[in-house]
């Protein structure tokens, strides 16, 4: 399955606006949402999807389900240094 380009866009807008942790994200409210720069309904619909995931333990599903995702995030920027 490939990465879900989507899903990491909305990641790093939800990064960027400081909500770095799992514990953070999961907190967020609506109005934090929709404080956020240039946000979507469909930006909206992914945060909740991405709220959802981190609560079963599935971010790995939400970004693409696939082990190379894993790869990328973990494995990747050991080789770059």
């Amino acid at each position: 399955m490939a990465v879900n380009q989507k899903a990491v866009k909305v990641l790093n807008k939800v990064l960027e606006a400081g909500f770095t942790d799992e514990k953070a994200i999961s907190a967020m409210t609506m109005d934090d949402i929709l404080s956020m720069q240039s946000i979507t309904v469909a930006d909206i619909a992914l945060i909740n999807d991405l709220q959802k995931s981190i609560k079963a333990n599935k971010v790995i599903s939400f970004l693409g389900g696939d082990g190379y995702v894993l790869f990328l995030f973990c494995c990747l920027p050991l080789f770059l240094f």
